[in-house]
């Protein structure tokens, strides 16, 4: 069964879509369970996978939405799930700056999903522990993935371990097998360890423990920025990006988005939906047709960088309404603006690591701003809106 956990608006699941592809199938599978087992809605999250939202408790509805997700390939392995976070670029391969073959990184995807769900020892990994394919852009590298296989060219691959690459080189299979190799040393060694950057000794440890070392120079990591609207894939055909305000999918848009793209959707950790592969002649019905549906298509909108977590409503530990300061941002700032985060509490769930402006609130009446490294304390929401609107025109 899938495990169901509370939440202020009844009980939540998350659903992991590795590399953050959804399939047609997989879009109606959780439209029909958000109308008829929750509240409607759906969130993206931080590590581009869903959270269903207001389910009924019980027994029962575990089982029949397990047995949805299933059908859908969306669970493979309940023992494994809480493990299967592997990130992607939504382009995968296809961004002009990209290195290898259009369709490798899939591969490296589906065979990190499969080698997890086969791997007795990483039914014991972390939620928090996630992979990365890297299609060599550095896209998705802002979550500080703790183990990266990473394109270096058509059938060749290095893996990096928090971000420090190994002495290593090897053709896709390979290098996935180190990569998840990795992941079963981080089990052995991480004592009470979320993360391969707490473990003792960090990336040193774990490349010890796989017979390898690090290379004494970081490569440079050209991380892409990745937006609403067009852009040229690197084969001549366009990729389309939505962008979904507050990370909300609900059931009308998911069985939209499976009506005009029947060979699926990618999400990002930036809350987007991506539709590759489209002809020129496609992209402007495309737009028009996601615009309808509910998604930003603009790269010059508020909402792009704008994030916050559940909020009062949603979440029991919420002490403001965050999502409510977000929108009232979004109409105020610029795009050009840093990425922005709102969490209602000190927990600051969503955050991104290294976040160049937070408010978090750790009372209705105390708001923490940062802003580049300098820290403010606020007495309100108006208030923190007011000082990142005053920073924003320096």
């Amino acid at each position: 069964m899938v495990a169901l956990q509370d939440a202020a608006d009844g009980r939540l699941a998350r659903v992991r879509v590795p590399g953050g592809r959804l399939t047609a199938e997989a879009m109606v599978t959780l439209a029909a369970a958000a109308d008829e087992l929750g509240n409607g809605l759906l969130d993206v999250t931080a590590r581009a996978n869903l959270q269903l939202r207001g389910l009924r408790a019980g027994a029962e509805v575990a089982g029949d939405l397990a047995g949805r997700l299933h059908g859908a390939a969306l669970l493979p392995s309940v023992a494994h799930d809480r493990a299967r976070n592997v990130l992607a670029s939504p382009l995968a391969g296809r961004a002009p700056g990209a290195l290898g073959a259009v369709g490798e990184v899939d591969d490296i995807v589906a065979l990190l999903d499969a080698g997890i769900c086969a791997s007795d020892a990483l039914r014991d990994l972390p939620a928090r522990f996630c992979f990365l394919a890297d299609d060599g852009t550095g896209a998705g590298r802002e979550i500080r993935p703790d183990v990266i296989v990473v394109a270096r060219g058509v059938g060749h691959f290095g893996v990096a371990l928090d971000g420090r690459e190994l002495d290593f080189e090897g053709d896709g299979p390979a290098a996935v097998a180190l990569a998840l190799g990795a992941a079963e040393a981080f089990v052995d060694a991480s004592g009470d360890a979320w993360r391969l950057s707490e473990t003792p000794g960090g990336a040193r440890t774990i490349a010890a423990a796989l017979g390898l070392a690090l290379e004494p120079v970081a490569r440079a990591v050209r991380t892409r920025t990745f937006g609403p609207g067009a852009v040229s894939q690197r084969d001549g055909r366009i990729a389309l990006t939505g962008l979904a305000p507050l990370g909300q999918l609900w059931p009308s848009l998911l069985r939209e988005l499976a009506r005009l793209s029947p060979a699926g959707v990618r999400l990002s950790a930036r809350r987007t939906v991506t539709l590759v592969d489209l002809a020129g002649s496609q992209v402007a019905p495309m737009r028009a047709a996601l615009a309808g549906a509910g998604l930003v298509l603009e790269s010059g909108s508020g909402w792009v960088g704008l994030t916050a977590c559940a909020g009062t409503g949603a979440c029991s530990r919420a002490l403001v309404d965050v999502r409510a300061a977000a929108c009232a941002r979004a109409l105020s700032r610029s795009a050009r603006e840093p990425a922005e985060h709102w969490a209602a509490c000190e927990r600051r769930c969503g955050e991104l690591p290294a976040a160049p402006v937070t408010v978090a609130a750790r009372a209705a009446d105390a708001l923490e701003v940062r802003y580049h490294g300098e820290v403010w304390d606020l007495p309100s929401v108006a208030a923190a809106a007011a000082r990142l609107e005053l920073e924003a025109a320096r």
